[in-house]
């Protein structure tokens, strides 16, 4: 593979209330702009989520996480970026698998990182028993999918990179990488030639709950009498943080 798979990351960061804010913010203007294909500021919010924990920014995140099956999914492409752009590898090559007879039948990825080394393959026999290619249904009972006819070798490459990621740098693809390896088991979405999601009809995202402050003794007395109080805390005044959350939750505060 010879093209450039650079992209704009930064270290990965904690999530603090600012940048919690920061992606509520921006989250409804990425739904409505209809740029990037989310259901939902909900969904939005949950890809910009992962893409910070991962290290990419606000607008690649769009690009290289999707939500499938309810799921945030990392992009063959995005995952490769990903650890090209941490600088951890020690060795890595592509490359193609022929018979005897100097027909293409697969692709091999061999990556390094410290002492972890791990070769993986992809065959054309290996996506024809997993039913990828053209002519062969799947268990929906739909057909193959074309790409799998037109650029065969790339799409065992991108299979033999989720492999060998799986293996080498789970770390840092934040667990995502099993979904490259054979996306095309969902109904939901395919990969196409360059590595990246083709179609995705993404699953709904529940409705993600606004952090809410406990309430502090203060509050307590600004809505209930001092009986009250007294009452559902066993006849005494809250004097901890757990007694006044016990005495809001048995009030309904």
């Amino acid at each position: 593979m010879t093209e450039s798979t650079s992209i704009v990351t930064t270290r990965n960061k904690e999530l603090t209330p600012s940048v919690w804010d920061m992606l509520k913010e921006i989250a409804p203007v990425m739904h409505v702009s209809r740029l990037f294909g989310v259901s939902s500021p909900e969904q939005a919010t949950a890809i910009m989520l992962k893409g910070y924990e991962l290290g990419l920014g606000v607008t690649s995140s769009f690009e290289f996480i999707h939500v499938i099956e309810g799921k945030p999914s990392l992009s063959p492409r995005g995952a490769l970026a990903l650890i090209q752009s941490q600088g951890l590898l020690d060795g890595f090559k592509v490359t193609d698998l022929r018979d005897e007879k100097g027909n293409y039948i697969g692709a091999q990825c061999y990556m390094k990182r410290g002492d972890t080394e791990y070769t993986a393959q992809f065959t054309l026999e290996d996506a024809k028993r997993a039913n990828l290619t053209e002519g062969s249904p799947t268990s929906s009972g739909k057909r193959g999918y074309g790409n799998w006819e037109k650029y065969p070798e790339r799409m065992c490459t991108w299979r033999a990179i989720g492999f060998a990621a799986d293996v080498v740098c789970p770390d840092i693809t934040g667990g995502l990488t099993t979904y490259l390896k054979m996306p095309e088991a969902f109904d939901t979405v395919t990969v196409d030639a360059e590595g990246n999601f083709e179609k995705v009809v993404s699953a709904p995202v529940a409705a993600i709950p606004e952090f809410v402050t406990p309430p502090s003794l203060t509050d307590l007395l600004d809505k209930y009498k001092p009986e009250q109080i007294m009452e559902a805390n066993g006849g005494k005044i809250p004097a901890t943080i757990e007694e006044v959350n016990a005495v809001a939750a048995k009030l309904g505060a």
